[in-house]
């Protein structure tokens, strides 16, 4: 780890030294010297950099065999040709107005206990905290016929969402390109990752306790027991001059072949290519300083950047993977210090424990190999406010839908993956098996793997796999092709993983969330047998008779004969289900015959849900009405450059306009949230409004 300073800089490497030792070109397979086969199928685990020499070395080795793969890989292509791949409550502060403060409000639907993740809006009963798109909104809501905002926050960037360290400290996180924060130079253009401490004492006047910047995009973020854990990815820039080489016209390095299908014409090319590019690469690297390479961060917005990894500290995959560095770092917002480990390569999926954070990632993106689809798993070791470590990483068949394939439990991480991959096309080989989906367990072994201790595969082959959620000894997942087959496991035994029971619908859920011990919730898509897709649906299943599972109750949101969608189809964060209550963000759409117009309706519906009565619709809100009300918000946070008097709502935005993005309840009382303002109406009847408040009154 490198720990930001105001003078500190990193060291300059001896590049001659590194030349002396380079022996050939390729990934490292076991050790800086070893040869790479590209056509090697990716390993999982990790090899700590030795020294600046030896990143020096694996950088060259990757640039070189990143710009041959991009010219040859796929016949002149850009990817390999089947290419393979890898609710927190919070503290209430003083109650307003002499009401007494509330003792029953929704916080982040999370997927783990005690593990709060990065969303848009926090709740503590008395205020709501409102980090979306360009600003941090704090929203008075105790009483609830009193809601009124306080403050609002300008942000420099778009927010990407944030958590609650404690009762007066928020910590917002946004994405920001340097030329809006003032950064000049070669980070000018370049991704940041802004993390601003706020504090919230006085609600009606936020002050910016400081911002810390990261060099990279967000991929996720966790806070644990106020610990802050972040993971940021940044790509690693090809000096211009290389791509000049390979996709110039004059281009010295040789020809495709005549013949598509001549694979050893093609290897033979790209082996030539190497011999070529390496020298080229080297002399490009050699004068650039690592600092430049690597991504880099600083302490407070006013101080200098440094590098944010020493060479030793980053880990390398042992086969080809992006070029990217990935940073899993923390952040304690109390005394702004900083710590990350990093890896040469990049990732997407996130999931967390309370005591490990794991990152994904599906090999389709890694060059050169393209047999059937892997994904690697990286697992770090979670230390509050400490630096995090890297454990060991494993891999399982086929590729994860989202963080709910991960789950960890007695000492094991289970594992959901599906072969399905329906948008770049099936192997065209007669022998080819069919793509299925399975659950794989795997052990962290203590030497730097996790290994698999029990698997159940060819879970229903030709589907992917929609949703899945691990709770304990049991799992459930879902498919789709035509039907929607929900499947239980008994994951008691994690040598042992086992399909219990099955049930076949039509449509499919995209959400599965727990209702009690014998029942869920299945938020998705309602259809028919031959597999069209109607409209949302809302289910209950139930799972008392875990070898046969049943729909107990369903509900599919009327749409007449257009189209229904919702948030929550890809963001459980936007679900909300407390005291029988669930309130969803949905757009409908559909044709009225009669007036030969479309007509729509984008907001919340709120319905009653047990275990004990059918489905039942309470109510909708939408924002439409705010927004008359309100500035026009794209022309205030979009530069048009456009003639005098121009707006971009000068035209008529319609109803989908003001779409709301979240809800939360604080005793009995709604809260719907969109990008114009907050609503607040009653829970069991949502018609009866409450409140309103327009975030920038016209």
């Amino acid at each position: 780890m490198r720990t930001p300073t105001s003078t500190t800089r990193f060291a300059r490497t001896a590049w001659p030294l590194f030349l002396a030792g380079v022996a050939s070109l390729s990934a490292c397979k076991g050790g800086p010297d070893a040869p790479i086969d590209p056509t090697a199928r990716p390993e999982a685990r990790l090899r700590r950099m030795a020294d600046c020499d030896d990143l020096r070395g694996e950088l060259v080795q990757r640039v070189t065999e990143m710009l041959v793969q991009n010219r040859y890989s796929t016949r002149g292509g850009w990817l390999a040709e089947d290419g393979v791949a890898a609710a927190e409550d919070g503290a209430s502060g003083d109650s307003a107005g002499g009401a007494a403060p509330p003792t029953d409000f929704t916080g982040t639907n999370n997927q783990e206990a005690g593990v709060d993740e990065l969303d848009l809006v926090k709740n503590d009963g008395e205020h709501l905290y409102i980090a979306q798109d360009r600003a941090l909104h704090i929203v008075k809501s105790w009483p609830a016929d009193q809601t009124a905002k306080l403050a609002t926050l300008e942000l420099d960037g778009w927010a990407a969402g944030l958590f609650q360290v404690d009762p007066d400290t928020l910590v917002v996180i946004a994405q920001v390109y340097g030329e809006e924060i003032g950064i000049s130079g070669d980070m000018a253009w370049r991704a940041i990752v802004r993390m601003t401490t706020v504090d919230v004492s006085d609600r009606a006047a936020p002050k910016v306790v400081r911002s810390v910047d990261l060099d990279g995009s967000l991929v996720d973020a966790r806070m644990i027991d106020g610990a802050v854990t972040f993971v940021a990815s940044q790509w690693i820039d090809v000096p211009q001059s290389l791509w000049d080489v390979v996709w110039d016209e004059d281009s010295t390095l040789p020809a495709y072949p005549e013949d598509y299908d001549d694979t050893a014409a093609w290897e033979a090319a790209q082996a030539e290519a190497r011999a070529i590019l390496q020298p080229q690469v080297e002399a490009a690297l050699a004068g650039i300083d690592l600092d430049d390479l690597l991504p880099q961060w600083r302490t407070d917005a006013g101080a200098a950047f440094e590098t944010m990894h020493e060479c030793a500290d980053l880990y390398a995959p042992r086969s080809l993977a992006p070029l990217s560095v990935l940073s899993v770092g923390t952040y304690d917002a109390a005394s702004g210090a900083l710590g990350a480990t990093g890896i040469l390569s990049d990732g997407w999926t996130v999931y967390a424990s309370a005591s490990n954070l794991y990152v994904a990632q599906s090999s389709r993106w890694w060059w050169g190999w393209d047999e059937d689809t892997v994904s690697h798993i990286h697992k770090f070791g979670l230390h509050g406010s400490d630096e995090p470590t890297y454990e060991a990483s494993g891999e399982v068949e086929g590729w994860l839908y989202d963080q709910f394939a991960m789950s960890e439990h007695a000492g094991h991480l289970r594992v959901v993956s599906t072969d399905f991959r329906q948008w770049w096309g099936e192997p065209e080989e007669e022998d080819a098996t069919d793509p299925a989906n399975r659950i794989t367990i795997l052990k962290d072994d203590g030497g730097g793997a996790m290994t698999v201790t029990g698997s159940v595969e060819g879970i229903a082959p030709n589907e992917q796999i929609q949703a899945a959620r691990m709770m304990g000894d049991k799992g459930y997942i879902v498919t789709f092709e035509q039907v929607d087959p929900l499947f239980t496991l008994d994951l008691s035994d994690p040598t042992d993983p086992r399909v219990v029971g099955e049930l076949k619908i039509p449509g499919f859920s995209a959400y599965l969330h727990p209702l009690d011990a014998d029942h869920l919730i299945g938020v998705g898509r309602a259809g028919t047998w031959d597999g069209a897709i109607t409209g949302m649906a809302i289910l209950v299943f139930d799972v008392s008779d875990f070898a046969n599972p049943i729909v107990k109750y369903s509900h599919e949101i009327d749409h007449g004969d257009g189209w229904s969608w919702s948030e929550v189809l890809w963001d459980h964060h936007a679900f909300t289900y407390h005291r029988d209550t669930l309130t969803l963000p949905a757009m409908t759409e559909h044709y009225d015959s009669v007036t030969g117009t479309w007509e729509g309706f984008s907001g919340t519906i709120s319905f009653k849900v047990t275990a004990d009565a059918p489905i039942t619709e309470l109510g909708r809100v939408d924002h439409a009405d705010l927004v008359p009300q309100s500035e026009c918000l794209w022309d205030r946070w979009y530069d048009w450059g456009a003639e005098p008097g121009y707006s971009a709502c000068g035209w008529d935005a319609g109803y989908w306009y003001a779409r709301i993005r979240r809800s939360a309840y604080i005793e009995d009382n709604l809260y719907t949230i969109s990008d114009y303002g907050v609503k607040v109406n009653d829970l069991t009847d949502p018609s009866v409004e409450i409140d309103r408040v327009v975030f920038y009154p016209r």
